[in-house]
């Protein structure tokens, strides 16, 4: 079987183990997962040297490392190192690329299908919640404000929460529950490091029905490879 060559590129380090194994499992056999790391050639001590976040209008981003560690990154940076990331995919010959980052970008240049998480998250949620406002999951503090101005483009009212997929589970616990009695239609964790045990933690601590990026991305990629 010729096995089709599909691109998955974090903006921390690959590979993604934590997310590949409970999510991209379930896309079609004849798909080939290769992933792609935007930090994958730097250290922990470079990363914060040269793409920490440089002031209030640079968006906050955070990720991981090869080793777990947690890494807070500059969203401006960090673009022009996914720019590199979708330009060598498509040259080791990618069918299309999946971005593993529920931020906002600019457009990036491609020739092959690119599919980026927050359009697919933001559309969803919001036909869900049918006209009420989400609660929101993020890694932290320093996200809520442009959190909440991309989720007020997207056209839906959210109240944020703080709590670190890359720390302790406990903190995604806690800050679920500090979700319960808001008044939302729904639980949005709005990173693709939160995993599908995660979810159910956060479902159980909320009393709320949860969106997870990763699974639905996987589910939408799936449906739409299947027809390259």
């Amino acid at each position: 079987m010729n096995r089709r060559k599909v691109a998955a590129i974090t903006i921390g380090q690959s590979p993604r183990t934590d997310m590949t194994a409970d999510s991209f499992a379930r896309m079609p056999a004849d798909l080939e997962l290769v992933e792609y790391g935007a930090l994958d050639p730097y250290t922990l001590q470079e990363v914060a040297e040269r793409f920490a976040p440089t002031g209030s209008d640079d968006e906050v981003l955070v990720s991981r490392m090869g080793d777990g560690s947690q890494v807070r990154l500059s969203g401006r940076a960090v673009a022009k190192l996914l720019q590199s990331c979708i330009q060598q995919a498509e040259a080791d010959g990618a069918a299309a690329t999946l971005l593993l980052c529920t931020g906002k970008f600019p457009e990036f240049s491609h020739s092959k299908p690119l599919i980026t998480p927050m359009p697919l998250f933001h559309a969803t949620a919001r036909i869900l919640a049918g006209g009420q406002k989400v609660a929101v999951l993020i890694p932290s503090p320093e996200q809520a404000e442009h959190s909440a101005a991309r989720w007020r483009e997207s056209g839906v009212e959210a109240v944020m929460a703080p709590a670190s997929p890359y720390l302790d589970l406990g903190a995604v616990e806690q800050g679920a529950a500090s979700l319960r009695d808001c008044g939302a239609a729904l639980l949005c964790m709005d990173c693709m490091g939160y995993t599908v045990e995660m979810k159910r933690l956060a479902a159980a601590a909320s009393g709320l029905p949860v969106l997870l990026p990763r699974t639905l991305m996987s589910a939408v990629v799936s449906e739409f490879l299947s027809l390259l």
